[in-house]
């Protein structure tokens, strides 16, 4: 008699939770992703107002390699599934003394455009990138593998690579030694910010994020960043992986070490062999299992942000698909946004104008802008009440883009979408109204970040951004691979 499969559910479609169900699926299990909102992809959704048609998250692909990993580890080819279009320039930065620099992977243009703002740069590129591929070649073996165990994490082989080659020291020194025009420092540190981070306080390790930029490229996937998601679900259903959508969690059973069933909002019930939580861990710890975190209160969590996405009916040629516009005051406005917990007056911003690459996202002669403010979570002694701030910090930055060169851009919204903190808790339960989740500082990453296993609940595992490794499209996608490789090493523990 052959034995019956394993089952599993996973709680949540986001990235990390599809890419873990078709690696459980690809190894024989039977899997039930269960997804609250009527589509996958989590922040990676999708908005369609009036035409236009919006991504409501990342916006961007980098580290290509681990799409394609996941894609070849069961058995099939990216390409099949996605058509990704390379972006050349990468984006264009906007100072607040009227330059510009042009980040590009052509080595040799952007020694060139870095020369134009500091004289001898080209060569000060050259060497930093040499050492920060370094850093991203070893800091990416750290991160790859499971760290649930001290021994993982703290080997000699590690504690070189941390301590010895600037990965735990300044991010904006390391830059220095190679770079002295704050503008470039800017431009080769500002990176943390995907992460949740402020630049001014980032660890080294982190330039691995402008290299990977650099040397690897941005890509698009035409028909949006959502067609990302709806390639995983598609590889998920061919592997054998079932897709319930509009079906919300309310709370996980358990019986001693075990979960015994996942209900679910309407009060049904569903028993699986294994539980994989894609739902922020936090949010599973407090609102599905009814106990916080151990220790939530003290953890750092990330920053937030306030999303515009905007349907313009004229176009805005002098755009580039990717934009950021720097802030004259911005460690000021870092100092606001990571310490003080209230809204700068100008914030970075980063302007995607999609359209560029992938006209038919918006009606013909029309454009559709998306938006990001960076904005501080919410701190329990100052909350900020977004009800009133979000349409203030809209208001503003409409305002601010005008100013920049957007002309007339208010007069010309045909529809409009404003996604606050607020939002983030609702809509995904994140405690602070964080964008990326808890914080990727020294002493909560690694072993120190929290395990993609429940301590004590013996088939309850985690994927996503608050556990090892992080946020990050290309993190949550190892994440995946960690706890599915955890689960297939711990199968004694969980049947």
């Amino acid at each position: 008699m052959t034995a019956a499969r394993p089952t599993a559910i996973v709680i949540g479609a986001g990235i990390g939770g599809l890419a873990a169900a078709a690696r459980l699926a690809h190894q024989d299990f039977s899997v039930t992703v269960l997804e609250r909102h009527a589509v996958p992809g989590g922040r990676a959704g999708l908005w369609e107002s009036h035409g236009f048609r919006f991504d409501t998250g990342p916006s961007f692909v980098l580290m290509l390699e681990y799409w394609q990993q996941l894609f070849e580890d069961t058995g099939r080819r990216l390409e099949d599934y996605v058509s990704l279009v390379r972006l050349d320039p990468n984006y264009r930065i906007h100072y607040p003394d009227g330059s510009t620099l042009e980040m590009t992977s052509a080595l040799d243009t952007l020694g060139e455009n870095m020369e134009r703002l500091e004289p001898g740069a080209g060569a000060g590129l050259r060497r930093f990138l040499a050492r920060s591929g370094e850093l991203y070649r070893s800091g990416l073996a750290f991160v790859s593998r499971n760290m649930h165990t001290a021994r993982a994490m703290f080997t000699l082989e590690h504690g070189a690579m941390l301590l010895g080659t600037g990965a735990l020291g300044d991010l904006r020194r390391l830059v220095g030694r190679y770079v002295r025009d704050e503008r470039l420092v800017q431009a080769l540190t500002f990176q943390s910010l995907y992460l949740g981070l402020s630049p001014y306080e980032s660890l080294g390790i982190y330039s691995l994020l402008p290299y990977t930029e650099i040397a690897g490229g941005l890509y698009y996937p035409m028909g949006g960043m959502h067609a990302l998601p709806r390639a995983l679900e598609r590889l998920g259903r061919e592997l054998g992986a079932g897709f319930e959508f509009g079906r919300g969690v309310a709370r996980l059973e358990r019986s001693g070490r075990r979960v015994t069933g996942v209900v679910l909002d309407d009060g049904t019930r569903l028993a699986a062999d294994l539980v994989v939580a894609n739902a922020d861990l936090p949010y599973v710890y407090e609102r599905l299992l009814g106990e916080p975190y151990p220790g939530i209160a003290k953890k750092e969590f990330s920053c937030s942000v306030v999303l515009l996405n905007l349907g313009v009916r004229r176009t805005y040629p002098a755009l580039l698909h990717h934009n950021l516009i720097v802030p004259a005051a911005m460690r000021e406005a870092c100092e606001d946004i990571f310490h003080r917990h209230r809204m700068p007056e100008e914030p970075p911003l980063y302007v995607c104008a999609p359209t560029r690459t992938d006209p038919g996202a918006a009606p013909p002669g029309c454009e559709i802008l998306f938006v990001l403010v960076v904005a501080p979570s919410q701190s329990p002694a100052r909350p900020i009440d977004w009800t009133t701030e979000g349409p203030k910090v809209e208001e503003r930055t409409l305002a601010r883009l005008e100013a920049f060169g957007l002309t007339d851009l208010r007069a010309n919204i045909v529809t409009r979408r404003r996604f606050t903190p607020a939002d983030f808790t609702a809509a995904f339960g994140n405690l602070r109204g964080e964008a990326f989740g808890l914080a990727h500082g020294l002493r909560q990453i690694g072993y120190f970040r929290p395990h993609n296993r429940h301590p004590n609940l013996q088939n309850l595992y985690f994927v996503g951004q608050s556990t090892h490794p992080g946020c990050g499209l290309p993190m949550v996608l190892i994440s995946a691979r960690c706890t599915v490789d955890r689960v297939m090493a711990e199968r004694a523990v969980w049947q």
